[in-house]
């Protein structure tokens, strides 16, 4: 037997661009450079196009990583993303290596042209008192090693299997001792692996009322959608599969995630429920979003959702919109809010 293996070499780099505001209206393919930085004995630099890298892309922010070594060839996986000190995006990837080979004495540059749209951005959390935080990671691949296997030298071990594990067990349902009916859904469940999981279920299923049989609890004002989330995640700790959803559809079940997270005090559930709303803002239900932070206390998805409302090309859009009108009736405080942010806004 023999084994190829892949050597390869991780590293990252943080590039934060201060006073983001002042660097708008650069040009489109003029870019700022950030500071050299090595990965894996190469030398590599960001670029940064405020006003996108062509034509196609100048109302989004373009990147580029650029090989700044010399007379070197490097295979390399890399990938972008924007955070905050509570907030990460999604990774923003090339989809297979990339082969930076030099060109007599240029540098090779590969881009990531449409990174972010730059209205989403200037309405969203990312942009924290005017400085954008951009992380690059990037994965050095070096040349295959094949070695002969030796079957008495070690063992190697597969992945974890504890997620798929759990899942079979909620799935199976064997051993199940509690039922949820959700609007005439039932869903069995194991009490304890409920209880490790949220504190709420720890006080109702492992209280002093306690029995032995099987128990069967009725849950009003939750989808049977967002339950069956609710418990994939307890069991998987994987957040939203939702195969064959569309925006809006994976939008609505998030808002009833978000709630039946606070519900039960699943607080890294809660995070990412606010992360993914905060990313997929639009105009039909920001308001509706904003009302949900509001009520559920998520205070960095109340902000990004103020500072969409807040900007200058979704105002007035928003304000069209029949959600807005229940947003006046229903939460009158919240007008205030945006009242605020909309003069902060015209002051810069």
């Amino acid at each position: 037997m023999s084994i190829c293996t892949a050597p390869r070499v991780c590293g990252q780099h943080t590039f934060t661009i201060k006073d983001y505001t002042f660097n708008k209206g650069l040009g489109v393919g003029q870019f700022i450079r950030s500071k050299i930085f090595s990965v894996g004995g190469f030398e590599w630099s960001i670029r940064y196009y405020p006003d996108g890298i062509n034509s196609k892309s100048q109302q989004y922010i373009s990147l580029s990583l650029e090989l700044m070594s010399k007379n070197s060839q490097v295979r390399a996986i890399y990938a972008f993303r924007l955070k905050t000190m509570v907030l990460v995006s999604p990774w923003s990837s090339v989809e297979e290596p990339k082969v930076f080979i030099p060109e007599s004495t240029k540098r090779c540059v590969s881009s990531i042209e449409k990174f972010v749209e730059r209205g989403y951005l200037e309405a969203s959390q990312f942009l924290e008192s005017d400085h954008l935080v951009i992380e690059c990671s990037i994965i050095i691949l070096k040349d295959p090693l094949v070695s002969a296997s030796d079957t008495t030298s070690g063992i190697v071990l597969p992945p974890s299997d504890l997620s798929k594990d759990f899942k079979k067990l909620l799935e199976s349902k064997t051993g199940a001792d509690v039922t949820f009916s959700v609007k005439g859904e039932d869903f069995p469940a194991h009490r304890i692996v409920l209880a490790a999981r949220s504190p709420v279920f720890m006080a109702e299923l492992c209280g002093p009322w306690r029995e032995k049989e099987a128990l069967c609890i009725t849950v009003e004002d939750m989808e049977p959608t967002a339950f069956k989330a609710l418990l994939q995640y307890i069991y998987t700790d994987n957040f939203l599969p939702l195969e064959g959803c569309d925006d809006n559809e994976k939008r609505e079940i998030v808002h009833h995630l978000l709630r039946a997270a606070d519900r039960y005090s699943i607080e890294r559930l809660k995070l990412e429920c606010e992360s993914f709303l905060c990313m997929n803002l639009d105009v039909e239900t920001v308001t509706a979003t904003l009302a949900l932070a509001d009520q559920h206390g998520c205070n960095n998805l109340k902000d990004a959702c103020l500072k969409y409302i807040a900007s200058p090309d979704k105002m007035e859009k928003v304000m069209a919109s029949e959600e807005y009108d229940s947003l006046k009736r229903k939460f009158p405080n919240l007008l205030v809010e945006i009242l605020e942010v909309v003069c902060k806004f015209r002051k810069t």
